[in-house]
């Protein structure tokens, strides 16, 4: 009966461990993700990430040191770049780490065809226009989303209604003093 529960258990156990990959990663899997994944930008994600995060950090700055200037905030990015660049490649780097992302979902001949696929002409369209094609396809989103956000409002003042709950109201502005000029909206950029 043990070595039943035992042999079971090892089963499952090789099951799951090889439930991940597709098949193994031989030397020409690994050279083809590495073609696909400079093909389709890999490498540009470090810079895209370095960009976001400053961008992210500069309101912060700004209210902090309303003066601090922008070539502080270029040394920051360009640092922060040169880090990530420094960690891309090698062991433990972005392409190590995306390889094993496409090996874990593809198999040999998959990447094969992908590999066919970004080198068509219809794929390299695809990789020229991606960028836009997903910023306008998240704009059309938002627009959608923003469309129906009277409907979404009731919707989930009913369901918080439901369950006896009520969003918090909005502060109301504070009232000018007696003879003090009514504080005006920010100008609009």
């Amino acid at each position: 009966m043990m070595k039943k529960i035992f042999f079971l258990a090892a089963a499952s156990l090789a099951l799951f461990a090889s439930a991940g990959h597709a098949d193994e990663l031989t030397a020409t899997k690994r050279t083809q993700i590495k073609t696909l994944l400079d093909i389709t930008g890999v490498k540009a994600i470090p810079e895209q990430i370095a960009n976001n995060t400053v961008q992210s950090w500069v309101p912060g700055i700004k209210q902090l040191d309303p003066k601090f200037p922008d070539k502080g905030f270029t040394i920051i990015r360009d640092t922060f770049l040169t880090g990530l660049n420094a960690k891309v490649d090698g062991g433990g780097g972005l392409i190590e780490q995306v390889t094993m992302v496409y090996h874990n979902q593809f198999t040999g001949p998959e990447i094969a065809d992908l590999l066919k696929f970004y080198q068509s002409t219809l794929g390299k369209k695809l990789l020229a226009n991606q960028a836009k094609v997903n910023a306008e396809t998240f704009q059309t989103a938002m627009k959608w989303a923003d469309s129906m956000s009277a409907d979404l409002d009731q919707r989930i003042d009913a369901a918080l209604k439901k369950e006896g709950l009520k969003l918090p109201e909005a502060p109301k502005p504070a009232p000018a003093a007696a003879g003090a000029p009514a504080a005006q909206p920010p100008a609009k950029k």
